[in-house]
């Protein structure tokens, strides 16, 4: 039902396929007025920012145990893949490509199931983004304090992740 999100969504490299759909699910389990479900999203997409994948959660039942871990500090699927690629000296092509990904989705399933059954059971506490040490200069300028209740100011970009992956630091 999902395959399209593969690849970073038919091989684009954009979202993460397993943070996609587990969003779509999130949305659908937990949707209501408080918006649940966006503190929930923000979590898991901050939290496999910050994880070091593949874990080792499904070596016994892999292929290529023990591969070489790396941190993605983004949720798009290019970002990801490619920091493990170049680490691991894996092509995006390779068997051990195709492991690594799979035992990330089922990481984030794992991990996703988890928050859900804390939503649920009336355990859940959102946890508020705060912008890295690395980048809080830069939110402070161009972006808005709190997303998504905008204001008055330069609010120039949008999203909770490592702006210095993709751009230069033009204050240094």
């Amino acid at each position: 039902m999902f395959v399209h999100a593969g690849q970073g969504y038919a091989g684009h490299g954009t979202l993460c396929g397993a943070l996609g759909v587990s969003a779509y699910v999130i949305n659908m389990a937990c949707y209501d007025d408080k918006q649940s479900y966006s503190a929930i999203i923000d979590r898991m997409m901050y939290w496999y920012s910050g994880m070091k994948f593949p874990t080792e959660r499904f070596d016994d039942i892999s292929a290529c145990p023990k591969q070489i871990q790396t941190q993605a500090m983004s949720p798009l699927c290019h970002t990801s893949v490619s920091k493990w690629t170049l680490a691991a000296g894996a092509e995006v092509t390779s068997k051990e490509k195709y492991e690594r990904c799979a035992k990330v989705a089922g990481e984030v399933v794992y991990t996703v199931t988890h928050y859900l059954n804390e939503y649920f059971d009336g355990r859940w506490k959102p946890v508020q983004w705060t912008p890295s040490e690395n980048i809080a200069h830069c939110v402070q300028c161009h972006g808005p304090e709190t997303f998504p209740d905008y204001t008055d100011g330069m609010n120039q970009q949008q999203g909770h992740m490592e702006c210095l992956l993709c751009h230069t630091d033009h204050t240094k």
